[in-house]
């Protein structure tokens, strides 16, 4: 199964539109398609015009043909049309090509929050850092009450980046379940082990996410 991870920077002030056209039209044209959608969020904490959303296909050929039918598709045309004619909504595009791990449960959205991370590993330790997510992290995480959504590393370009979402309950909680997960010895003995060699990682993003009013959940 392949993921994108798209990110919409929205016009100033267009970040309403733009959800707006998704609930009512695009979803509709994704699902005609055949095109997979995990779900819609925006962000909570941090940059208030972005829309952020992930979804699925069989494979890249899946992709290209399920995209190209959607992007030609005459009444998406004038949807679009119709939605921008004060203006453009969007106003740039990021996407990622992305691979479940084999640690990762099929992603299924079940809490209020999300929160994404993105890990860029030390040239050639994203293996190792794999390894400590598949036996100790994803567990702990459980434990100290935060639910795997989803674990992604990248299909198309970069391969040293790992991608992943975790639930919250709502912030209080995020907070409260990092603090105690941070703090617990199995968690400081796994990092420590498996740091022997130096860091695994050289830099994180982590967003705060609710889904929208019109994600599957």
């Amino acid at each position: 199964m392949l993921y994108e991870l798209r990110v919409y920077d929205a016009m100033p002030g267009k970040l309403g539109a733009l959800n707006d056209r998704f609930a009512k039209h695009t979803t509709g044209f994704f699902k005609n398609h055949g095109i997979g959608i995990v779900g819609f969020w925006t962000a909570v904490i941090g940059t208030g015009n972005q829309l952020t959303y992930i979804l699925s296909f069989d494979d890249m050929a899946d992709r290209e043909e399920k995209w190209g039918a959607f992007q030609n598709n005459s009444d998406w045309h004038k949807v679009r049309a119709d939605s921008e004619r004060d203006g453009t909504l969007v106003a740039s595009v990021q996407n990622s090509f992305m691979r479940l791990t084999s640690y990762s449960p099929e992603p299924k959205i079940s809490t209020n929050l999300q929160e994404l991370r993105v890990y860029q590993a030390v040239p050639g330790k994203l293996p190792a850092l794999n390894s400590r997510f598949a036996d100790h992290t994803t567990h702990l995480f459980e434990k100290h009450g935060i639910r795997n959504v989803g674990y992604w590393t990248h299909d198309v370009g970069a391969n040293n980046q790992l991608f992943y979402m975790v639930g919250h309950a709502g912030l209080a909680d995020r907070e409260k379940n990092f603090a105690a997960f941070g703090a617990a010895p199995d968690w400081q003995k796994a990092r420590a082990e498996s740091e022997r060699d130096g860091p695994l990682t050289v830099k994180t993003q982590s967003s705060i996410l609710q889904p929208t009013a019109y994600s599957p959940r």
